[in-house]
């Protein structure tokens, strides 16, 4: 093997390595928004009938949602195998201020619940 062909095989390792490493943090990127539900979030912000007010995390796999469908909130309990109907409230039009301000002023209009 002269000195060329050796450097040429060297360039062609080098270059595949890079275009694996590429491709590798397009792919850990990709998997990092679906995991930390970024592109959802980015999704929300058109308007559409469906959207995600808050989110809390109850623990690994657990949370509560706060979903807004039309004019209703709807608070889900999310789990990996279920996903149930908690509450139900009729919405203003206008989006709650926050997910404590929601719950103290569910309390205070429904105290048997």
């Amino acid at each position: 093997m002269t000195g060329t062909e050796v450097g040429l095989g060297l360039v062609s390792l080098k270059m595949a390595a890079a275009l694996l490493l590429i491709l590798g943090l397009i792919f850990l990127a990709f998997a990092l928004l679906k995991r930390y539900g970024l592109a959802a979030r980015l999704q929300g912000r058109t308007t559409s009938a469906l959207r995600i007010e808050e989110r809390i995390s109850l623990g690994p796999r657990k949370q509560l949602v706060v979903v807004r469908f039309l004019n209703k909130l709807l608070v889900l309990g999310v789990t990996d195998t279920n996903i149930n109907l908690i509450a139900e409230h009729q919405a203003d039009h206008e989006p709650t201020p926050d997910f404590q301000t929601a719950l103290d002023h569910e309390s205070r209009e429904n105290p048997s619940s």
